[in-house]
């Protein structure tokens, strides 16, 4: 029977049983103080200490945000609201622990969203695919938008730095689970961090970052960047002057700024942003900066010269990221192999970089299997259901190889989690990518399995778009 209790370095914490005995779910553990009132926009706190024991029954609140999700993704992963709140700096998790000490491996998931929404216990996201394989989930809440990454000369002249306060609660929630997992059964020196889209975007950050050194042992990147930064990593300077520009087109002075109502304030500061952003050209507006303090430089530039905080990699896209690049082709056939090429060329440029001059094993993959119920095909963030075992969850009529595929991928992460190496006994053969073999596993359409993507059109075209430093929108 799994720990229902566990004791922290701040108190004691009570979970639920999950669907079965084999596994504990702890919902809503605070990893830092509420970010309320006049630490709006500061750095988190850490906790101070309770007496007692704390039920962790439910879920926190997510971040501030927009409650209606447009587009497909409504009905796929959002079909009720959830409450939200600045006090959102909770963290959840699944353990099938029995007793503290059992140093299982550790996942640390990061939502994605653009980092302006999306929550950690989205319907696609849970954790008890994973305890069956003996390995511990846990999923964090940050702050997102303007809460998150607003940067300003007033922020910076309070707190020191300004910009990065979202980062800031991934590297918070980090260190809590490096100190505290081992009370759940969890291994502190086997942390895999990994992350969906900006979820994976913000793996590379903590990949890169000097204060997470030591703490991580292996990251999955899903649809966020090989090697390139698929959005710009600003200056603070420069994020600051976005942020002044931000509040005067808002018509804000920083005072109400940080006395507003914060769903009020979240509206407005979105939408205002998007202008701002339209303005300069595009991009993401609302996004981690170089502060000299969690980042000292591109994740890119990082990567690209061995500063890294992990021995193993896995990377990957879906078909379907295609859409966040744009190529032009002369028909519909040539902009599908473009669109395909562009999508997979991210992890294997990183791949190819890796064999001549890394350190760490990379495993890349390819996710272009058609999911049934409708036309969209391997659409962005597709995979989620599969990689969680979720699908029981979804409204799609998933066949046999559906659940064939799904149960092969939570084997072949729950593997890497466990050694860096996603291979088995359960799954087929998947092969480091290396000079010798730059092989990538593609889960397909009736079959999963090895394929050498680069021979693939236009691979050899747009790999190099992805093999140097800087932003991957072109």
């Amino acid at each position: 029977m799994a720990l229902i209790e566990a004791k922290t370095k701040y108190g004691i914490v009570r979970g639920v049983r999950g669907n079965n005995r084999g596994f504990t779910v702890f919902r809503g553990i605070p990893y830092a103080k509420p970010p309320v009132g006049e630490l709006r926009f500061a750095p988190p706190q850490e906790l101070d200490p309770w007496d007692g024991v704390k039920l962790c029954s439910e879920f926190g609140n997510m971040s501030v945000q927009m409650r209606e999700v447009y587009g497909h993704y409504r009905r796929e992963f959002f079909p009720e609201p959830k409450e939200m709140g600045e006090d959102c700096l909770t963290l959840h998790m699944w353990t099938p622990a029995e007793e503290p000490g059992e140093h299982l491996p550790v996942f640390l998931w990061i939502h994605g969203g653009g980092y302006s929404w999306g929550y950690s216990y989205e319907q696609e996201f849970d954790g008890e695919a994973m305890c069956k394989r003996g390995c511990i989930l846990v999923s964090i809440g940050y702050r997102c938008n303007a809460f998150g990454f607003l940067a300003h000369p007033e922020l910076t002249k309070r707190n020191g730095r300004s910009g990065n306060m979202g980062m800031e609660d991934q590297v918070l929630a980090l260190r809590w689970v490096y100190e505290n997992i081992a009370a759940f059964g969890g291994d502190p020196e086997n942390i895999t961090v990994h992350g969906q889209s900006a979820g994976a975007m913000s793996t590379r950050t903590l990949l890169t970052s000097p204060r997470c050194q030591g703490m991580i042992r292996h990251v999955i990147l899903q649809s966020g960047g090989g090697i390139n930064d698929w959005s710009e990593f600003r200056t603070m300077e420069e994020q600051e002057q976005i942020g002044v520009e931000l509040l005067a087109r808002a018509g804000l002075s920083f005072e109400q700024t940080m006395l507003a109502p914060a769903e009020e304030l979240y509206k407005l500061l979105y939408s205002t942003m998007s202008i701002v952003m339209e303005q300069r050209g595009g991009g993401l507006g609302f996004h981690p900066c170089l502060d000299g303090y969690n980042l000292i430089e591109a994740p890119s530039k990082s990567i690209l010269e061995g500063r890294i905080n992990c021995d193993a990699i896995m990377c990957g896209t879906v078909e379907g990221d295609s859409g966040l690049i744009h190529f032009t082709a002369e028909n519909d056939e040539e902009a599908r192999l473009k669109n395909r090429a562009s999508a997979f060329s991210s992890q294997n440029a990183l791949g190819d970089w890796n064999a001549r001059h890394g350190s760490a094993t990379i495993y890349t993959y390819f996710f272009d299997h058609s999911l049934p119920g409708d036309e969209l095909g391997s659409w962005h963030s597709c995979e989620l259901w599969y990689m969680f075992g979720t699908m029981a969850r979804c409204w799609r009529p998933w066949t046999g190889y559906d659940y064939v595929l799904s149960d092969a991928m939570v084997d072949y992460w729950c593997n890497f989690a466990r050694s860096g190496n996603p291979n088995g006994d359960t799954v087929p053969a998947w092969t480091a990518y290396t000079s010798e073999t730059p092989e990538t596993m593609c889960f397909s359409d009736g079959s999963f399995g090895m394929k050498n993507l680069n021979l693939e059109p236009y691979a050899e075209e747009y790999r190099p778009y992805f093999q140097k430093s800087g932003r991957a929108f072109f």
